[in-house]
């Protein structure tokens, strides 16, 4: 299901930023591979601060427990080895990685994830008109199930993770994606609501081209390999190295368009007046996609 790795990961803490002070007092990290959660690294942690009685009513973590459990110093080299440099993925993304900056970089430590998935953002935009996208009536309403207390890492991140594996599955049903990137995920959160359809229609129509066949809406006019059957790569402007999948032709219009593949292995289709066009850098006219000899 899933092309790549993603770890789903939930902190419980003392507050809401660690700008004002507030501090990490549980952890769990999931990885999802395929189309299951295959690891877990879960622990309770102890940071040397107070736990706030309002903290321990809404998670049942209680200063003892916090007390007893391993040092930040102890589990933060160990979460972020537990991560490396998989994709990191969290219902409400950007609480989570702030504390995981914030705390790695305590310790002099840095965070190497490859890149950061939302799960309420991507939510949003592929289940639309959800009566509410918070973690437990979400997963109420789709029909998964929290295995403990709510408000708890491990299951917290659970949850999270099925409801990925859940839009994994949706995206492969609906839009007859054969494998779901991560990279996708990412993509589509950055689109607003009302553009997502028409992104998820052209790009399963570049993933098919990709497959070198004529499919769908598209006639394949030339392969991604060159005489000496080597593949062919182009240098964006900006610096990136993409390689060419095809040259297809829209059939609804009969425009060329050039479907071409990213280094996450996503797939894109331009027009190819936009792919060959000449643009002006640094002064000077350049293509935008540069073949490499």
């Amino acid at each position: 299901m899933l092309a790549e790795p993603i770890v789903m990961i939930d902190f419980e803490t003392t507050g809401i930023s660690p700008d004002h002070g507030d501090r990490i007092t549980e952890v769990a990290a999931l990885r999802i591979q395929g189309g299951e959660i295959v690891e877990r690294y879960v622990s309770l942690i102890n940071c040397n601060v107070r736990i706030p009685s309002f903290i321990t009513q809404l998670t049942g973590i209680t200063q003892a427990m916090v007390n007893q459990a391993p040092s930040v110093t102890e589990v933060m080299p160990a979460l972020l080895d537990f991560i490396g440099g998989d994709y990191l993925a969290a219902h409400n993304a950007s609480f989570d990685e702030k504390f995981l900056i914030a705390e790695a970089q305590r310790l002099g430590l840095k965070a190497r994830h490859r890149g950061t998935i939302c799960s309420v953002k991507l939510a949003r935009r592929v289940l639309p008109g959800m009566s509410s996208y918070s973690l437990g009536p979400l997963a109420a309403d789709l029909g998964l199930r929290f295995k403990g207390k709510a408000h708890r890492a491990e299951a917290d991140a659970e949850v999270a993770a099925n409801l990925l594996l859940h839009i994994a599955s949706h995206l492969q049903q609906k839009h007859q994606f054969e494998m779901v990137y991560p990279a996708l995920f990412g993509q589509i959160t950055k689109l607003s609501a009302a553009k997502v359809p028409a992104f998820l229609r052209d790009h399963v129509m570049a993933d098919k081209a990709g497959s070198n066949t004529s499919v769908g809406a598209f006639k394949i006019a030339g392969a991604s390999k060159n005489k000496a059957n080597k593949v062919v790569r182009y240098r964006h402007y900006k610096g990136g190295i993409y390689e060419l999948v095809c040259e297809a032709t829209q059939e609804a219009d009969l425009k060329p368009a050039i479907v071409y593949r990213a280094p996450d292995g996503s797939l894109w289709i331009r027009p190819a007046s936009v792919f060959f066009e000449m643009i002006e850098v640094g002064g000077k006219m350049v293509q935008r996609f540069t073949e490499i000899a």
